[in-house]
Formats: structure tokens, sequence, C-alpha cells
């Protein structure tokens, strides 16, 4: 019994490590529609957005192991999703918001950091068994979700997707007394130049607030001119936080240039194409564009094995393919493909690097793909305000086809812009990692 429950525990850690990102988001998601648009609803949705994106940039002041980190996420999921039933509140909304967003960042990349030390020392491996309970338990959170989804009563889906969380917890802590590693691992945070970590947290701090105020700009009219001052505060403080991270981005040079490209084109994928191909096409692309990625993510490794320094004009020309409807959904394929391919070079290549301490690879990988994903977010934000300042056009008809405004013209000028940019991004990022040996 002892054993069921362990392996079903650390399948269900395996499950949320993989899917973390999503299930949340969609919960929350789920909960603004069903509310009839309810300003208050849209709170928690938009806090896990916000501290989705920053949640790893917080973890450059973090010296916590990747146990202790994975524990912390876990209890963030369990509080946050039961803080949830209260989500009419708006004070316990964001808090939910807020720690269910924090989990969705961390829960990944400290799980696979501790994979990665049990299969490196031979104390833990994922296996079948773990992979068929983490199917079992997504079978059924996809059943009450849907069954929630219906009877209008998330509550379930919320206590639901707590009671995963709560084995997830289980699984870590299993996981740890597998891993001699982290026996004997004490935490502790680590300052060692106190007033730039103060500085460093102040800015962030302001990214935070300026993130959610143009996610919140997305789903109500506000000034043109407000839309535009605060999207190009954002960029000014996003630029002063990567300069303070300058350090790391010259010591694992071009890994580190190559880790702020995944971000960007997973942003242009998993974002930017959402938008971009719901106004186009004229229906409602999430889940699809979601399969897409999942089915390159995990098919990228096996059909680009041969050819994986191929990868990076496979991704161009996928980006090209989107500036034309027939072949768009084949276009965001081929950069899913790139996605799952480039996953596995940059894990093994940052977890061996010799600048960095395993404990902290995936983190740095996470933390300057972090970086990518918000400045491309900060890119298409600056460009659109501009457009509609200029133009004194609704900025709501970027996002939404009912809303008039953005003629089909500057539609398809605005994503010309978009992806000429990604484009460029992985010319430059091509030319500076070609040469850089792949590592077995």
């Amino acid at each position: 019994m002892r054993q069921t429950f362990e392996t079903f525990s650390v399948g269900v850690l395996n499950l949320l490590a993989n899917a973390g990102v999503v299930i949340p988001y969609f919960f929350c998601l789920m909960l603004y529609t069903q509310n009839s648009g309810d300003p208050i609803f849209a709170l928690p949705f938009l806090m896990l957005y916000t501290f989705r994106c920053i949640g790893m940039l917080l973890t450059v002041y973090i010296d916590w192991t990747a146990s202790t980190m994975l524990n912390l996420s876990n209890i963030f999921g369990i509080v946050g999703s039961f803080t949830m039933f209260f989500a009419a509140n708006p004070v316990m909304g964001i808090i939910g918001g807020i720690l269910l967003g924090l989990s969705s960042s961390w829960i990944w990349p400290y799980f696979l950091t501790m994979r990665s030390r049990g299969k490196l020392d031979e104390d833990f491996h994922i296996t079948k068994n773990h992979w068929i309970a983490a199917l079992v338990a997504m079978v059924i959170l996809v059943g009450v979700g849907y069954f929630s989804n219906k009877a209008q009563l998330l509550d379930v889906a919320f206590g639901f997707l707590g009671l995963i969380f709560i084995f997830s917890w289980f699984g870590g802590i299993y996981m740890r007394h597998q891993i001699d590693f982290y026996q004997n691992s004490d935490y502790k945070i680590s300052i060692q130049n106190p007033s730039k970590l103060l500085l460093s947290l102040v800015f962030l701090a302001i990214l935070v607030i300026l993130i959610f105020s143009i996610r919140y700009s997305r789903l109500t009219t506000t000034s043109n001119s407000m839309d535009l001052i605060i999207c190009l505060l954002a960029v000014i403080v996003l630029a002063t936080l990567i300069y303070f991270q300058l350090d790391i981005h010259r010591k694992i040079f071009p890994l580190s240039l190559a880790a702020i490209n995944r971000g960007v084109v997973m942003n242009f994928l998993l974002l930017y194409s959402i938008f971009d191909s719901t106004i186009r096409f004229k229906f409602n692309s999430t889940m699809i564009i979601f399969i897409i990625y999942l089915v390159g993510f995990e098919l990228g490794p096996i059909l680009l094995k041969k050819i994986r320094k191929f990868r990076y004009p496979i991704l161009i020309i996928g980006i090209i393919f989107t500036l034309w409807n027939p072949t768009y959904f084949v276009g965001l394929l081929l950069s899913a493909l790139f996605i799952g391919a480039d996953n596995v070079i940059l894990n093994d290549s940052l977890y061996t690097h010799p600048n960095l301490d395993g404990e902290r690879a995936f983190l740095i990988k996470y933390q300057l793909s972090s970086i990518g994903n918000i400045s491309q977010q900060l890119i298409y934000m600056t460009t659109i305000y501009i457009l509609s300042y200029s133009l004194d056009i609704n900025v709501l008809s970027f996002f939404d086809q009912s809303v008039s405004g953005a003629s089909s013209t500057l539609l398809t000028t605005v994503h010309f812009f978009i992806s000429l940019g990604v484009i460029v991004l992985a010319g430059i990022t091509y030319y500076a990692v070609r040469k850089y040996p792949i590592v077995k």
C-alpha cells in the first residue's frame, strides 16, 4: 500500500511538473469567463500570469536547494488552490493567483534539477509506473475540470487541484529521501551585494506592477497614452534588470543567448500566435496551438536527433511559414519541433557547463528564458501601443475581432514585424552557437 502511494505521488508530481504551467492557468481563465467578465474574477488570472512570468527572475535572489524550493512550490500550489474558494474577495483572489503563479513557475525547473541529480547519482529514476500514475491523475483531472466547467462549480476543480498538489508534495518528499545528495544539504540565503540585491528587487517589483497593468489593458479599454507610457516604462525596467545579470550572461555565452532565444520563441508560439491566429482565422485556436506545442516538444528531440545542427534553419522556415494562412500551423509545428530539440541540447550543455553549479544550471536557463519571454511580450505590446496611439484606434481591436479599429492590413504588418524580429534573433543566435559543441 505504501509503495503504491509513493508511486502515485511521484507520478502526480511528474504530471504537475510537466503541465503545472497550464492547469492553474486554464482553471483561472474558466473562473473569469464563467463570471461574465467580472473584473474581480480577472484578478486571480492576471496575478497568476504576472507571477508566472516573474517567478523565475525571483530565483536569482534565492539560494535554496532544489528540494526545498520544490517543497515550497507544492505548498504554494496547495494554499493557492484552496484560497481560490474565496476568489470573490479581491484580496483572496490576488493571493491565490500569486501563489499559483509562483508554483507554476517553479515546480518544473526544480523538479528537473532533482530528477537530473537523481539520474546522475543513480539514486532515482522516473519509471513506467510513475508515468502510468501521471496518466491516471491527468484523466481524472481533465474529467473533474470538464464537469466543473459544465456545472459551473469551479470550487470542485480548485479543490481537486489542491488535493493533487498534496500528492505532489508527498512525491517531492519521497524524491528527496531517495537522493543522497539532498539528505545533508542545508539551505541558506546567500547575499553577496545587499545594496545591489535591494535595488534589483525594487526594479523587479516595479516590473511586476507594469506587467500586471499591461495584461489588464487586454481586458478593458484604457487610455492609449497611458498604455504607451506603461509599456515604455516596463521596457526600461526590464533593460535595467538585464544589466544586473550581465555577469552570468558573459560566463555562459553563447548558451545564454540560446536560452533567451528559447523564451522569445516560446512566447511567440504560446501567447502571441494565439491572439494572432484567433483574429486571423476567426475562431479560438488556443487548444490547437497547445496540442501543436505538446506534439512538437515531444517529437522534436526524436525527429531532429540526427540533424540537430539544422534546428535553427528549421525554426526560421517555420516562422516564415506563419506569414501565410495555408502554412500557418505548419510553421508553428516547426517552431515547436525546434523548442523540443533545443530544450534537450540546452539542458545537457548547461548542466555540464564548467562555469555553472549543477543545482543552478536549469534555473539559469529558465531565468534567461523568462527574460526572452517578457522581452518578446513587451516588444509586441509596445508596437501595438505605438500604433494605437499614432492612429488613434482601440488597442483591444488587436486582440478581439468584435472590436473595430485595426484593419487586416495593419494586423498583417504587425505580424510581419514581430516575425522579422524573431527571425533576426534566431539568425544571430544560430551564428553564435553554430560552432559550440553539442553535449551527447
